[in-house]
């Protein structure tokens, strides 16, 4: 071979300090990516869950401004709100029962006066009634605030408002 000498009985000190060195620098890489590669994981995980958290309270929210059907007679102001509750009348058709969403420290809370369901971890909630041009309820507008992250609003109808109450917002 060309490399190699015939009197070489083995590799010199020096050159195993060269290899020693090669090593842990490819090492002290590989090592640095992989956790590079775990905090992008956490924090991808992090997002997918907080995204799949509001795509859940997105859908329970619908299912139940959907269950609210009012009457035609029923009076035009139909959500109730005060500092931290709104209150929709007519769940399920009946004028006793209403759907109560309630934020409670850094949760909100929805209630059907049969199941509770709380959503924890929000910075902050704000609750109001969706209206249309003409000032006109249609809907609940809910605005959710995590931490670190840009704020997301929820804008639901409800199901079984007449038609005359509805226009485009």
């Amino acid at each position: 071979m060309i490399f190699c000498r015939r009197n070489e009985q083995g590799s010199t000190i020096l050159e195993v300090l060269i290899a020693l060195v090669i090593l842990t620098m490819l090492g002290m890489a590989t090592w640095h990516a992989a956790g590079v590669s775990l905090r992008l994981a956490g924090r991808l995980h992090e997002r997918v869950r907080a995204s799949s958290r509001l795509l859940q309270l997105d859908d329970a929210l619908r299912g139940l401004a959907g269950r609210v059907c009012p009457p035609y007679w029923a009076p035009s102001q139909l959500i109730k709100t005060d500092e931290n509750t709104l209150r929709v009348a007519y769940l399920d058709g009946d004028p006793a029962k209403n759907l109560i969403l309630a934020v409670q420290k850094d949760c909100l809370v929805m209630n059907d006066q049969k199941n509770i369901v709380r959503y924890p971890g929000f910075a902050s909630v704000e609750l109001s009634p969706a209206v249309d041009r003409e000032q006109r309820e249609f809907g609940i507008a809910v605005r959710l605030v995590q931490e670190g992250r840009q704020p997301v609003s929820i804008i639901v109808p409800i199901g079984g408002l007449p038609f005359r109450s509805r226009s485009t917002p």
